[in-house]
């Protein structure tokens, strides 16, 4: 594992980090546990927990409790459901439940996703500043793409973006990181993998009459790369190119299994295999132009 700078903070975080929130197989704090635990022998240094389980916040707490608190990086996420405000007496709540079940002492970072600070009640945003300033949330975050997050960006009252980057990321979102970068926020990329190319498989090859292969660049300007690297997987791929941009302290990634953290976490200390970058540029600029065509 590799390890990143977090801004002026002081503190470096593992390249690759974990985004926790309730999954179907992660039923006892038992099961969050182990997984916390194998994170960290991956290397893995930081976590950002979504508020809502305590079976995960006792879990990953008692993990947590094994090393020294100051080498964890440890962040808590609020979601908004976009339906009703979202109050300091709620926020509050959250982050002191949250801190109760960790046994954390304090998060290093406070997140708040785009529905949860659009609808953010103007006392709420004041004693965002005051958990701050009182220690309880070192920095404050935001998450998402919309709208509301690049009001975020030119407000200059947050500290930290999490948002979607991968190897198919428009201009806008592009855009987005260049400015939260100007702007001296600390930048995680979020969703490496895009959900677009999960289910494509390699471009098949295409033969003549006489069942001879032909083409041999066929799938070139697509990214039936992906799948055909050897030795490496679609993930992997994406993850290796993510961390190719300078601007990102580090890489989040949802993750359930432990040999699925191991592997991914051993990305960091790849190079991306030669070619590959010139295949993910000829991709990029064959989506953009399909995309003109149908426009």
């Amino acid at each position: 594992m590799r390890y990143r700078p977090f801004g002026a903070t002081g503190k470096a975080v593992s390249a690759v980090s974990l985004l926790l929130r309730e999954a179907p197989n992660m039923a006892t704090p038992q099961a969050w546990r182990a997984l916390a635990f194998s994170a960290m022998e991956s290397g893995v240094n930081a976590f950002e927990l979504s508020a809502g389980s305590d079976i995960m916040s006792m879990g990953v707490g008692e993990a947590l409790r094994a090393v020294e608190r100051r080498l964890i990086f440890l962040a808590w996420r609020i979601r908004g459901d976009g339906h009703k405000p979202v109050t300091a007496d709620a926020i509050s709540a959250s982050v002191r439940n949250g801190l109760q079940k960790t046994g954390a002492g304090y998060f290093d970072l406070l997140v708040m996703d785009e529905h949860a600070f659009a609808h953010l009640e103007p006392s709420a945003r004041t004693y965002l500043d005051d958990l701050r300033a009182g220690g309880l949330a070192l920095q404050l975050g935001v998450s998402g793409d919309g709208p509301a997050i690049d009001t975020c960006i030119s407000s200059a009252g947050f500290d930290v973006l999490i948002t979607p980057f991968n190897l198919t990321s428009d201009w806008q979102a592009r855009r987005r990181i260049r400015e939260a970068s100007a702007k001296d926020m600390v930048i995680v990329a979020s969703d490496p993998f895009p959900s677009v190319l999960r289910n494509r498989g390699p471009t098949p090859a295409k033969t003549s009459l006489l069942g001879r292969r032909i083409e041999p660049l066929a799938g070139a300007g697509t990214y039936a790369f992906l799948h055909e690297t050897p030795g490496w997987t679609p993930e992997e791929v994406c993850i290796a190119y993510a961390l190719t941009e300078p601007a990102f302290a580090s890489i989040q990634l949802e993750a359930f299994r432990a040999e699925t953290i191991d592997r991914l976490a051993a990305v960091p200390d790849r190079d991306l295999p030669t070619g590959v970058a010139a295949q993910i540029e000829m991709a990029r600029f064959g989506s953009e132009q399909e995309g003109r065509r149908r426009a």
